[in-house]
């Protein structure tokens, strides 16, 4: 199944290369920072297509798409067909299809591909994560890094939007900051011990920018959960995080963690 699931997402990624040197037509969605493009659209549109000629009984719920299931207990395809919107429209090469499969609300495959990077995550329960490239296909796994002020930290790139999470992640003491868009190269970077934080600062996350990135990390050995230590929930009715969620190498998370809630209580303010 996982070898299907690379081509569907290699094909989309063709599709988002193809408007990708173009001037496209950019529409808002919820607000002045949430885009959508004919791109998006696109994509969208052929994954959907796709994955119900494959598996037709299984549900599908995408961004981009309004057909939303009633509820998420079976098999559900979370999709985000272009990830890193913005960075997409900036020209910029930190975009990314994801496409990931939840089973009784757990993450169970995942596949990533960021086209202009042309790099691709896979990974499905219990048999592994794995970076494909050009030339190999590479076994992922995170590193040992116990200490905050040795570790790295993937930030966002700031296109305008500025928000008061910013200002935490500047007070924790890490040795570099690494700026990326797509949630799925992010957790990527981590997998393969480029970096070992990345918070998510976005009010907007919901269920696929999570469900790949997630099985991705998990079976390199990292964790997620939001910030106050709660594992995701596929099962909610929501479509939105109601939290902001955190992925480590692990060995960090309690103390990204503590940070947090050490930070919220110095600055009597709960993160948003």
């Amino acid at each position: 199944m996982i070898q299907d699931i690379i081509k569907i997402a290699e094909s989309a990624g063709l599709i988002l290369m193809k408007y990708y040197s173009t001037n496209l037509e950019i529409k808002t969605k919820i607000n002045e920072f949430d885009f959508v493009t004919k791109a998006d659209i696109k994509a969208d549109k052929y994954i959907r297509t796709e994955l119900k000629k494959l598996f037709p009984k299984d549900l599908i719920l995408s961004e981009e798409s309004n057909n939303i299931p009633e509820n998420f207990s079976g098999n559900v395809w979370m999709v985000d067909p272009l990830d890193g919107t913005k960075d997409f429209i900036n020209k910029g090469t930190g975009f990314s299809v994801m496409i990931g499969l939840c089973k009784n609300g757990i993450p169970i495959l995942g596949v990533v591909y960021a086209p202009a990077k042309e790099l691709l995550y896979y990974a499905e329960k219990y048999k592994g994560s794995f970076l494909k490239t050009k030339n190999k296909i590479t076994k992922l796994s995170v590193n040992n890094i116990s200490k905050i002020s040795e570790s790295k930290i993937v930030t966002r790139f700031i296109h305008g939007e500025q928000r008061d999470s910013d200002l935490m992640i500047n007070a924790l003491p890490t040795l570099k900051q690494i700026p990326s868009s797509s949630v799925g190269i992010n957790l990527g970077l981590i997998c393969k011990q480029k970096a070992e934080i990345y918070i998510f600062t976005n009010t907007r996350g919901s269920k696929w920018d999570t469900c790949a990135p997630q099985i991705i990390l998990e079976e390199a050995g990292g964790k997620i959960t939001d910030y106050n230590g709660n594992s995701l929930n596929y099962k909610q009715k929501e479509l939105k995080w109601k939290n902001l969620f955190i992925a480590t190498n692990s060995n960090l998370h309690n103390k990204v963690l503590e940070h947090i809630k050490n930070y919220n209580k110095l600055n009597k303010d709960k993160l948003n």
